[in-house]
């Protein structure tokens, strides 16, 4: 495997961990999609407002907030589907 491929698989492998992680933490949250929904905001906002003293940077940060979206928008589907 090259260092490419092998960067993605760690990748993968952080998001699963990650999203069980707070699948874990929200399951028994009576309101767990709307907390999900709040915390995607929030965690989107917070990036949006990096720094980006360059153009390079600028497209790191909206790539960021983009896959951050991502992820918390995996954990409410998973929420809203638990028999998946």
């Amino acid at each position: 495997m090259d260092e490419i491929s092998d960067l993605q698989a760690q990748t993968i492998a952080l998001r699963l961990a990650v999203e069980g992680v707070w699948l874990s933490l929200l399951r028994s949250d009576p309101n767990a999609v709307a907390e999900v929904e709040r915390l995607r905001r929030e965690n989107v906002a917070a990036v949006a407002q990096l720094p980006v003293p360059t153009a390079a940077a600028g497209a790191v940060r909206d790539a960021v907030a983009r896959h951050t979206d991502q992820l918390w928008g995996s954990i409410a589907w998973q929420l809203e589907h638990p028999e998946r």
